[in-house]
């Protein structure tokens, strides 16, 4: 039996950093040594909420190395780096034909795992993943791209599906709320299909960020979002609003400041729960459609893999804080409180 270290969901807010028994891979799966593992808000959520059963290894923003074949793999080889998504259709399915993917039921058996229920595997310090993951789902990391920036490539897809399927044009006006790493994300990502870009947040170190990354940017605590959203689109409003906040006053911002006509997609809310409160008669009435969005694509697979590698979005500048596997608990507590100059949280197993 060989031991590694992970840091196990218990089913309380701390996660156990324990030795357990490290997967060995079967028929045509591969065993990923993770190199860097980014810290996504789905996973404290689960843990926060208890959303679902004890024990697990979570973690789905996975870089890492090839370290064992099974037998019949023949796309990698040992020593290849790899970027590793957790969720693949099965592309044959009711929901695969209509190209809702996450709906498919092949799509929700997540495919890597580091042991016990899978669940991403990506805190600790291996994980193997399915046939189906190999062979679809497994992206090979060209030299010179850093495991911290690849470690990006499957929010950067969630982002690029959010953007398509908000249906965004070159030309049009889009409002993202939030400055986060999701909304930067989100931001890039709309003007890299040619729209105009404004954004929204309460902190002048988001702002600064998001203007030099070619957004119009304006600090919401400073009065109402949808006035100057106005003032930059003839009265009308903006056509497009991704929403990449929480709370009901980033709702109400999102929707006021959407013209007759336009789309919003509430991309923060991801769990049952997260209720905000709407007049539909002013939604309806405006003809504002409201857009739900969930989790990766692979049709935008390739692009958003080329878009991480090539720079054609920036990750370096969200990088902000990186923690080792032992202290993975002080890295979730910060992306529960974050400071000032906190975006992206990320373990880096090579830290120790």
């Amino acid at each position: 039996m060989t031991m590694m270290r992970a840091a196990v969901y218990r089913g309380t807010p701390r996660l156990e950093v324990e030795e357990i028994e490290r997967p060995e891979p079967g028929a045509s799966e591969i065993l990923v040594r993770v190199e860097v593992c980014g810290v996504c808000g789905t996973d404290v959520k689960k843990i926060d909420k208890g959303l679902v059963k004890p024990p697990r290894v979570f973690g789905h923003e996975i870089a890492g190395v090839v370290a064992g074949l099974g037998s019949g793999v023949r796309r990698f080889k040992e020593g290849d780096r790899v970027v590793v998504h957790h969720h693949i259709p099965c592309l044959r399915c009711f929901y695969c034909e209509r190209k809702l993917y996450a709906q498919c039921p092949i799509y929700k058996e997540n495919g890597t795992t580091a042991g016990f229920e899978p669940s991403g595997g990506g805190f600790a310090e291996y994980l193997k993943a399915a046939p189906h993951i190999v062979e679809q789902g497994a992206i090979p990391i060209p030299a010179g791209v850093k495991s911290e920036v690849a470690c990006l490539v499957e929010p950067v897809n969630t982002c690029l599906k959010a953007v398509d399927q908000a249906r965004v044009q070159a030309g049009e006006t889009v409002l993202v709320v939030g400055q986060g790493p999701i909304g930067s994300m989100l931001m890039q990502l709309a003007r890299v299909r040619g729209a105009r870009v404004l954004a929204s947040d309460l902190s002048t170190v988001r702002l600064d960020l998001a203007r030099t990354l070619g957004a119009e940017t304006f600090d919401a605590s400073v009065g109402p979002v949808d006035e100057w959203v106005r003032e930059r689109t003839s009265g009308r409003g903006a056509d497009v609003v991704l929403l990449a906040a929480t709370g009901q006053a980033a709702f109400d911002a999102a929707v006021e400041a959407t013209r007759p006509g336009g789309r919003i997609v509430p991309f923060s809310a991801t769990s049952r729960g997260e209720t905000y409160q709407v007049d539909l008669g002013l939604l309806a009435a405006a003809e504002k459609q409201i857009v739900s969005v969930y989790s990766a694509s692979v049709d935008v697979q390739a692009e958003a893999a080329d878009l991480v590698f090539t720079e054609g979005v920036k990750l370096e500048p969200l990088l902000t804080d990186f923690f080792p596997l032992a202290r993975i608990n002080e890295a979730i507590d910060l992306f529960r409180r974050p400071a000032v100059t906190t975006l992206k949280i990320a373990i880096d197993m090579r830290r120790g």
